[in-house]
């Protein structure tokens, strides 16, 4: 009598060279046509994040504004506590009280928030030429002229948008400059 062992030899189990060299291959294949994909996708989502807190803290200091009826102002900060003298936002922001009116963030005024981007993050974010800072009045309107920050990628993978402000405080995002030509990354 035969038993199941002898009956049914072992069967093998592994690969051979050929199984192998085209199962990596296909792999390969597979990573090169995704990974570009998904630093296009980590680049849109660093840039819509960047956005979306500049907006947030726009509407929040016209809204603090307008409630107080103080001076508010945002402005390029590295450290968190004082305001850069640039148009590069890309390090960070501040958004505090101004109650004495010298467009400077003294001891006494409250700090009513602040960004700052990860380190990771490779958006470069400019303003409008000689625009280091948004002043929001007690009425909700920027003192000053319009202001547009352009969010860019310095690798040129994904088009530049733009966060503009009007002279009314209300503040929108684009995909061209506010005169209707296309957005330029140039500095």
């Amino acid at each position: 009598m035969q038993t199941l062992a002898t009956q049914f030899p072992p069967k093998e189990m592994g690969l051979t060279l050929i199984e192998l060299v085209v199962t990596v291959t296909i792999l390969l294949t597979l990573i090169s046509l995704g990974v570009p994909s998904f630093r296009y996708m980590t680049i849109k989502n660093q840039q819509r994040s960047e956005i979306n807190s500049f907006v947030h803290h726009f509407h929040l200091a016209r809204s603090l504004a307008i409630t107080k009826e103080t001076h508010h102002i945002l402005c390029p900060s590295v450290d968190g506590e004082t305001c850069l003298g640039t148009t590069d936002w890309s390090q960070g922001f501040i958004l505090f009280e101004d109650r004495n009116r010298n467009k400077t963030k003294d001891q006494d005024e409250l700090l009513q928030g602040s960004h700052h981007p990860v380190e990771w993050v490779g958006i470069n974010i400019h303003s409008s030429s000689g625009r280091i800072r948004v002043v929001y009045q007690g009425d909700g309107r920027p003192s000053g002229y319009n202001l547009t920050l352009t969010f860019c990628d310095p690798d040129n993978l994904i088009p530049p948008k733009a966060v503009v402000v009007n002279n009314v405080g209300r503040v929108r995002v684009s995909e061209v400059h506010p005169s209707g030509s296309p957005l330029s990354c140039s500095r």
